[in-house]
Formats: structure tokens, C-alpha cells, sequence
């Protein structure tokens, strides 16, 4: 009867509270999270504000004299020698959207076959091309410019086109190791069932691949988004300008128009906001499996 009573006594004690181990982490989280949310909150409002107020000294997180959308009216009407910010857009879409398709898809076969074929020199060929990803990118530039002016493509949008479309090392890397993690043998039964390489790659490994190979093109086309330098060496005529070269031309010599420079920002962001957003579920599965198969 006394140990009914004890139990019945202890079913009453308060179990002590335990510590959540992930606090910290969430703190850290947080203050990453502030350091991202905190300059983009301020181009926006800047965006917003009219350019007396912009031009202040003294910050306020909220403009004084209310929202206005001058800078992005002056955005989409100004013009840099002939060149609207919307034709720079369309300008970056047709140079880097194709490009980056068909060079991703060059990578693939690449990929595919050093990771399922047998050739002859296949590890130094492939050691060559991951030692080539500790070049930095400007290494060629005056090789490249001299070699696309002796061949006449300077102020053409071939030298940011051709180069993209025959593939990337790191797409190459990627994609090796996803087409390593499927079993070998799903191509073997392939085989014997009188496949050859090419219809192994189309009908099994291509349909495989999907979630990897759209994460590439989509962070490629980021890459390409944003480019700056070989489109300002290379389009010489401001009609085919992209966007990066537009935006770069509202900063003025003497007057800093700042809510012109946030709104054009905001407005390139959207477009790659808005692609995430399409794809957000294809960028992570591509990401998660870049070691193999999982799920």
C-alpha cells in the first residue's frame, strides 16, 4: 500500500526540463539568416525611396517622405546609348539560355563516359581536367580575346555562346559522380538486351539524370546571369549589352542616383527568384544525390 502511495506521489514530480542540444545552432542560423535578410532589406527600401531622401547621410529604415516607384520608372525607361533594360534582359536570355542547355548536356555524355565506359587514357584524361579547375577563369582571358579577334567573333555573342555550349569541368565532375552511383548492373542488363552505349545514355541514363542535370542548368544559368567581364570585352556595340552591363552603367561619374542602381538590383533578382522558386525542389534532389543515388 506504501509504494501505491509513493508511485502515485511520483507520478506528480515535474520531470526536469532537458536542454534543447540545438539551440545554439538555431541562434547561428538566425544571425546567418540577418546577415542575408538585412542588406537585401535595405536595397529594397532604397529602392522605394526617393533619391533626395537616398542621398541623406543619416539612414532610416523606413523613408521619411513615403514609397515612391521613381527609381524603377526610371529603371525600364532609362536607356544606356539605345539600350533599354528589358532588351538587355532578352539579350541575357537568348545568350546564356541556349548556351547553358546544350553545354550542359555535352557534360553529360562527357560524364557518362568516364564514369560507365573503358577507353584509353581515361584516369589522365580525366586527373587533366579536375587539375584544370584550379586555374582562375582569368588566365585565358587575353589568349581567348586575341584567339576570337583573329577569327572575327569580337562584338558577336559567339565567344559567350561556343565556349559555354562544349561543356563545363565542374558539370562534368558532378554528373561522373551521380552516373557512378547507378548500379553497373542496370547497363549491363541494358546490353544484353541490345542496347548500345548511345541507347544506354538516351534511354536509361538521360531519364535518370533529370533531377541532377536541371540543378546544373539552373546554377550554370545563374552563373551566366550574373557574368560580367567577358560580356563587357566582348559585346563592344551597346545594343547587345545584358543585363549586368546595363546595370553597371547607372552608376554615374558625379551623381549617385542610388534608388535607380536598387531598383534595376531588385529587378534582375526577380527573374532568378522566381526560378528557384520553379525549381527549388530539383536544385536540392540534384544536390543531394551528387554522391550517388539516394531516395
Amino acid at each position: 500500500m506504501k509504494n501505491d502511495v509513493f508511485l502515485n506521489d511520483a507520478a506528480f514530480v515535474p520531470a526536469k526540463k532537458k536542454r534543447n542540444p540545438l539551440i545554439g545552432s538555431h541562434i547561428i542560423i538566425l544571425f546567418a539568416v540577418l546577415f542575408v535578410l538585412l542588406p537585401t532589406y535595405i536595397m529594397l527600401i532604397t529602392s522605394f525611396t526617393s533619391a533626395i531622401e537616398a542621398n541623406n547621410a543619416a539612414f532610416r529604415w523606413w523613408p521619411e517622405s513615403g514609397l515612391t516607384l521613381s527609381g524603377y520608372i526610371k529603371a525600364f525607361t532609362r536607356k544606356t546609348a539605345g539600350n533599354s533594360l528589358l532588351r538587355s534582359f532578352g539579350n541575357t536570355m537568348w545568350i546564356y539560355m541556349p548556351a547553358t542547355i546544350v553545354g550542359v548536356f555535352v557534360s553529360s555524355m562527357a560524364a557518362f563516359a568516364f564514369a560507365k565506359l573503358d577507353f584509353y587514357l581515361k584516369k589522365p584524361m580525366f586527373a587533366i581536367l579536375l587539375a584544370s579547375l584550379t586555374l582562375p577563369n582569368c588566365i585565358g582571358i587575353i589568349a581567348s580575346f586575341l584567339m576570337f579577334d583573329a577569327i572575327g567573333w569580337i562584338n558577336t555573342a559567339l565567344p559567350l555562346m561556343i565556349p559555354r555550349m562544349l561543356g563545363s569541368v565542374g558539370v562534368v565532375f558532378f554528373l561522373r559522380q551521380y552516373f557512378m552511383g547507378i548500379p553497373d548492373d542496370l547497363v549491363g542488363a541494358a546490353s544484353i538486351d541490345g542496347l548500345g552505349e548511345i541507347g544506354v545514355y538516351f534511354k536509361i541514363m538521360l531519364p535518370i539524370a533529370v533531377p541532377a542535370l536541371i540543378s546544373q542548368f539552373i546554377l550554370n544559368f545563374i552563373i551566366g546571369y550574373n557574368d560580367y567581364l567577358p560580356p563587357l570585352l566582348y559585346l563592344q556595340n551597346a545594343k547587345m549589352y545584358t543585363l549586368q552591363i546595363s546595370l553597371a552603367f547607372f552608376a554615374e561619374a558625379y551623381v549617385q542616383d542610388w534608388p535607380l542602381r536598387m531598383a534595376g538590383c531588385v529587378i534582375s533578382m526577380v527573374p532568378l527568384i522566381v526560378l528557384y522558386l520553379i525549381s527549388q525542389k530539383y536544385i536540392l534532389k540534384g544536390v543531394a544525390i551528387s554522391s550517388g543515388l539516394k531516395g
